[in-house]
């Protein structure tokens, strides 16, 4: 299977937002609500001022904290690297949302489940790409298959300027002179994962083992009382 990722080339990107709009209404989602966000970075002191625009999403993590820290496995890596979420599965719960180290998930208060950047994995499945691929004015985004060389993203990454934020499926083209700095910080595993791993995880599970025991004694404490009860019926019939 294809290893996916992004290359975002933000010397080609206007800030037009129209990856965006597109999403958005790909998606189906609210105008406050957004997968995808442009922002404009700034970084010097006039005349020396420098800016340009970057793009905020899902970045579709080599080892997502989101799947985690998921209690019922909603939230999974696939194996061509986009991270899904299971409508079906999801509780609302939103631990994925704390565990994001990227701010990157949106809360569905109607359906109540959590919604995020699915890499547009139904459209790749069927051979197009990605909404806000399609809709760049100026063919900023590029998804493709980094495990081949001749892949339009794979030779788009191999120029200079190029920048992987380490740990994650995305590539950043940054403009001559914008330092790495503007760009999503390399991926680190938030605090909560490893509190969630070592010590939560572990009490639920030991305490859902307990539940279940408990809830086993008592079926079988109230059947036996239903079995004495009837048999003392029956020896009052007799």
């Amino acid at each position: 299977m294809a290893r996916l990722g992004f290359l975002i080339d933000l010397t080609r990107c206007v800030g037009c937002q129209a990856c965006t709009v597109a999403c958005q209404n790909w998606n189906g989602l609210d105008p406050d609500e957004r997968f995808t966000r442009v922002a404009r970075h700034e970084e010097g002191d006039y005349p020396e001022l420098r800016s340009t625009f970057v793009v905020r999403q899902c970045l579709h993590c080599e080892e997502p904290p989101c799947a985690e820290v998921c209690p019922t496995g909603a939230t999974y890596k696939t194996a061509g690297g986009p991270v899904l979420v299971d409508d079906e599965a999801c509780i609302g719960c939103r631990y994925c949302v704390t565990a994001c180290p990227y701010e990157a998930r949106v809360f569905d208060d109607e359906r109540r489940v959590v919604r995020k950047c699915s890499m547009c994995f139904d459209r790749l499945a069927q051979g197009q790409r990605p909404v806000c691929s399609q809709t760049c004015l100026g063919q900023a985004r590029i998804c493709g298959d980094l495990d081949d060389p001749e892949s339009e993203v794979s030779r788009s990454i191999a120029q200079p300027g190029v920048v992987k934020v380490a740990g994650t499926s995305v590539y950043f083209r940054l403009p001559e002179g914008v330092d790495r700095a503007a760009l999503p910080p390399d991926f680190k595993a938030p605090t909560l994962a490893f509190v969630w791993q070592s010590i939560v995880q572990p009490l639920g599970q030991a305490l859902m083992g307990a539940a279940a025991a408990a809830a086993a004694v008592s079926l079988a404490v109230h059947g036996l009382r239903a079995l004495r009860e009837r048999g003392k019926d029956h020896g009052r019939q007799g």
